[in-house]
């Protein structure tokens, strides 16, 4: 115990005293009667493996751009789907939360905006096989060993095309030599509103008298007085004559209010959470085994909206002879998720309910009440509620016959996924250095969905309710055989990979609509009787590659690496089909330099360089979906009194070919203070050229636009990773880590007919391309105020000369007039995250967090709040009482006078999208081994753990995590998920 030992029994000839350990590098001491030996760490040893394409590498001999994010990070994060769990994880990654749906995906952006009319999502990579990304949400983060993110061209081109926008490579849990282990986790928790509703009017009477203004602004007091009751439909106090709900003299009646209704509390709700998994894992010489089962139920704040998921996992590692060994992983995941209409985030689509629970005005009752206040009920004592449709009120504007709080037990909006995963490998020992491996990846996914809107209320009540039902059966097949060789040779090592992969995708779709059901809360097509419409089809994608890789060190200091591969996509025509891509790559480890060996402070100094070329095949059509024969031309076919009818959709274009990109990664690698200080930090060059690009077409020729390869573009940038240690003892450990990426986005070249004026594009054609700028310009009015005198809104104007050319600008209070401008950007100027972790004897602590700063954010919800009465029955944000009048004209408010555009498109409604997140808080208590006796288990802890703890922003209600490319919308809210949870291992 204080390190003193003896030897006996050695031999006279004995002379050397070799000693070693685990971590610690290996000393040689000459054998004398007493021996002092201090044990020093052995970095190369210590070293962090990383999971790259087709393999593993030690990150000291690593020549590209890879950042891991360990299980036990993941694991901590209380997320149903695990592309959430990259939050702030690691540099160069952004993770945009479009909602807060339990099961959805987020969108995965590396190093940028990575395409235009192309996908820009990354890669998955489960257990080296690709991995489609519609089925993310069914892996189980507790089966998770690590995530790496590939981010360059060195670390992902040998998967190809389809790594153009990098690389999420997930590896499961494996099974241990020689030790069982078995794990039970257990957590319960609670969903609320992790980002609070805007900063809309809730008082009724506020609300009666700023309508009440609105009619003043464009007429007499009186005038208004008597004209409220038709403006905005409803009288919300008890006994007093609907023109006397506020006096000609602009007083509010003190009457009793029929009703104290909030529409955010009857159609949301706290939803609860619960986990449960459980894992074996252990094995012997031979053969080793991971095995799991999990369960989720996931309780949205919406409610009747949740995500549940079953799955199972079974990873097999097994040792034949010295030859061979076969390794085998099989998945299944079963999950339902009950959605909402809110996945439809469109602000006119008045079944969403965080869209309808905002805009609706607060005079509105949810719930049905006679005129003297009393909520009524139905002879079965149930509750009744309010339509707006006269039976007993009237609400105005889009409102009437929808009631989201009645409708969400009445509708259904399900998606059910069977999810099967396999993969098989088998390793064979040729000779000495010389391997072959061949590798079977197959995934299925079964999905119905299932859209019902019901018969008695809503958007389906003048149909009798209707159906829409959607099944796609998507299959995936992967097949690659490898031949590797490595061999040492002096100071000299070299590995070898050559390789062959095969690839295939079906997808099969069938839709069905049905409507006039007869009985309610039935949604099944057996339930109706009137056919709408039926279509199916079925798609593929298949792709051919070769590959090869080599990688050589000298000495353990210097690394080079170099890779090639050629894909055959089956989108394009045959005669564009092939894409070859390649990379090269170096590093240079300067600490196993002599002029460096000797400097104890410095652990580890590395420069590293790559430069490469990818290929996109993804085109997208213009409403974000997948076209898997972009080169065709394509067809609906209908009925047309019998006869045939085709009709053209699609203009293929058989020149298409692949989208190229060029990418320069120079990084540095730090470690100081015996690896207690790190610093990582990379720059990176990616230039994009023959970039796929809807091309706006004629609307004589029947269709709207042809695909080409037209538009080039940059991203650059550099980012960073710091991670520290500042307190190490025997009992108290703190660590430290921050990370955080700056890009810029340009447009290099435009088509010769488009470099004047640009390419507008993008929702509400808020963005403009133009050479020099980049993808997400804001190219809008410019919002000039308001005329003190008159309090009408003003925008800026170019003034022009006769010929033309623009010598200035004025201001105008016509908005046709107003001209455009270019306003900035939606891209941020810096993002990343900052956590820490403590740990004291039994008690541990870690913070994660997450940020941005800069970029811009039309913010449409917040417009539709600031109307100046035109949209009557829809509620205001509190700062309209701001609004002009003679009292007060110094505001940025326009006056209340039902002016149609005095919320139209302009700068004014342009906010900073910075904000800082608490990702996530846990704290947790393992309990000392000795108490763990009596159970038999070799531990147990004791956590809580806080996700989306707070959110600092701008404005109140806006989350700007949800938008990716600066618009917002009526999207399902962020959830704040509080957990107490019990870890046992046995």
């Amino acid at each position: 115990m204080d390190g003193k030992f003896t030897l006996s029994n050695v031999p006279s000839s004995a002379k050397t005293l070799v000693v070693s350990f685990i971590g610690m590098a290996t000393q040689e001491v000459a054998i004398r009667q007493t021996v002092n030996i201090t044990l020093k760490s052995d970095t190369e040893m210590l070293d962090d493996v990383v999971v790259v394409a087709y393999g593993t590498a030690k990150k000291s001999s690593f020549t590209g751009s890879a950042t891991a994010v360990s299980g036990e990070k993941i694991a901590k994060m209380q997320v149903s789907s695990v592309s959430k769990a990259l939050e702030g994880a690691a540099a160069g990654v952004q993770v945009i939360n479009t909602s807060g749906q339990p099961g959805e995906n987020a969108k995965i952006r590396i190093r940028g905006i990575g395409s235009f009319s192309a996908s820009s999502a990354p890669l998955y990579v489960v257990d080296g096989m690709p991995y489609d990304e519609e089925s993310v949400n069914a892996l189980n983060p507790a089966d998770i060993e690590s995530m790496s993110i590939l981010k360059d061209a060195a670390s992902a081109s040998l998967y190809g095309s389809r790594a153009a926008n990098g690389v999420v490579m997930i590896t499961t849990k494996k099974g241990m030599v020689d030790k069982s282990k078995v794990t039970l986790d257990a957590r319960w928790g609670v969903n609320t509103r992790g980002v609070p509703e805007y900063d809309i009017m809730k008082d009724q009477r506020e609300y009666v008298l700023t309508a009440w203004n609105t009619l003043k602004n464009q007429s007499t007091g009186a005038e208004a007085s008597e004209g409220l009751i038709g403006s905005i439909g409803y009288n919300p106090f008890i006994g007093v004559a609907n023109n006397a709900m506020v006096s000609a003299d602009g007083v509010v009646s003190s009457a009793a209010l029929r009703h104290n209704d909030d529409w955010a509390d009857a159609a949301l709700h706290n939803g609860m959470r619960q986990e449960y998994n459980l894992s074996l894992q252990g094995g012997n010489a031979k053969t080793t085994h991971f095995l799991s089962l999990g369960y989720l139920k996931d309780e949205g704040i919406l409610r009747h909206t949740d995500f549940e998921r079953i799955s199972a996992r079974a990873n097999i590692n097994h040792t034949v002879n010295k030859f061979i060994d076969i390794n085998g992983n099989l998945a299944y995941a079963r999950a339902e998720k009950n959605a909402g209409q809110s996945q439809n985030a469109s602000l006119s689509n008045y079944s969403n309910a965080f869209m309808f629970t905002q805009q609706i005005a607060p005079i509105y009752p949810v719930y049905a009440y006679d005129e003297n206040g009393n909520r009524i009920y139905d002879e079965e004592g149930n509750t009744v509620y309010d339509f707006g449709d006269g039976t007993y009120s009237t609400r105005m504007g889009g409102f009437s016959n929808q009631n989201v709080a009645a409708n969400s037990g009445l509708d259904v909006h399900q998606t059910l996924n069977d999810n099967f995963n396999g993969r098989g490998t088998i390793n064979i020992n040729i000779i000495d250095g010389l391997k072959a491996t061949a590798n079977i990846g197959y995934d299925l996914m079964n999905q119905i969905r299932t859209d019902h809107m019901n018969q008695l209320y809503g958007d389906a009540a003048n149909v009798n309710g209707r159906t829409y039902k959607y099944n796609q059966r998507i299959e995936s097949f992967t097949a690659n055989q490898l031949l590797t060789y490595s061999k040492a040779f002096g100071h000299h090592n070299i590995d070898i990979m050559a390789g062959h992969e095969s690839y295939s995708y079906t997808l099969k779709y069938q839709y069905t609509h049905k409507y006039n059901f007869y009985t309610i809360g039935n949604p099944e097509f057996n339930n109706a009787i009137t056919m709408s419409d039926m279509n199916s089809y079925t798609q593929e994608h298949s792709m051919e590659s070769f590959f090869g890789r080599v990688n050589y060190d000298f000495d353990n200091k210097y690394y080079l690496s170099a890779s090639i591969r050629s894909d055959e996509s089956s989108k394009f025509h045959p005669d564009h089909r092939r894409g070859t891509f390649w990379s090269v790559g170096g590093s240079w480890r300067l600490t196993q330099e002599e002029f460096l060996k000797d400097v104890e402070w410095l652990s580890n100094l590395k420069l590293k360089a790559s430069y490469g070329t990818q290929g996109n095949d993804g085109i997208l059509d213009i409403n974000g979906y997948v076209v898997y024969q972009p080169y065709l031309k394509q067809y609906s076919v209908t009925n047309n009194n019998g006869d045939f009818s085709v009709v053209e959709t699609y203009r293929g274009n058989k020149d298409l070919t692949w989208e190229k990109s060029k990418n320069l990664n120079i990084g540095l690698e730090a470690a100081f203070l015996n690896n207690r200080l790190k610093l990582e930090t990379e720059y990176f060059l990616k230039k994009t050229s023959d970039m796929l690009y809807n091309m706006p077409y004629p609307i004589s020729s029947g269709i709207s636009y042809v695909p080409m390869n037209l538009l080039d573009m940059q991203n650059k940038g550099i980012e960073f990773t710091i991670s520290a240690t500042p307190i190490q003892t025997k009992d108290f450990i703190w660590n430290l880590s921050f990370n955080g990426t700056h890009y810029s986005n340009k447009i290099l070249n435009l088509p010769e007919d488009k470099r004047e004026n640009g390419i507008i594009h993008g929702t509400a054609s808020l963005f403009r391309l133009m050479e020099g700028g980049s993808i997400y310009d804001l190219y809008t009015y410019e919002y000039a105020g308001v005329n003190p005198e008159t309090g009408a809104a003003q925008w800026y104007m170019d003034e022009k000369d006769a010929n033309g050319k623009v010598t200035g600008r004025t201001v105008t209070e016509d908005y046709t007039q107003a001209s455009k401008y270019e306003l900035g950007s939606t891209l941020p100027d810096f993002q990343g995250g900052f956590s820490t972790d403590f740990a004291y004897k039994g008690i541990d602590l870690s913070i994660a967090t997450n940020f941005q700063i800069g970029g811009k954010i039309y913010d449409s919800m917040y417009s539709s709040f600031m109307h100046a009465g035109s949209n009557i029955g829809s509620n205001w944000h509190k700062d309209i009482l701001n609004a002009w009048t003679p009292e007060n004209k110094n505001t940025n408010v326009p006056i209340m006078d039902g002016a149609q555009n005095s919320n139209s498109q302009s700068s004014r409604f342009l906010i900073n999208a910075s904000f800082f997140n608490i990702r996530n808080i846990s704290l947790g208590y393992t309990f000392p081994k000795e108490w763990m006796k009596a159970i038999s288990a070799s531990s147990a802890r004791i956590y809580v753990s806080a996700d989306n703890v707070a959110l600092f922003s701008k404005r109140k209600g806006m989350d700007p995590r949800q938008y990716a490319y600066g618009y917002s919308a009526a999207n399902y809210s962020a959830i704040r998920t509080l957990s107490f949870g019990i870890n046992l291992n046995f």
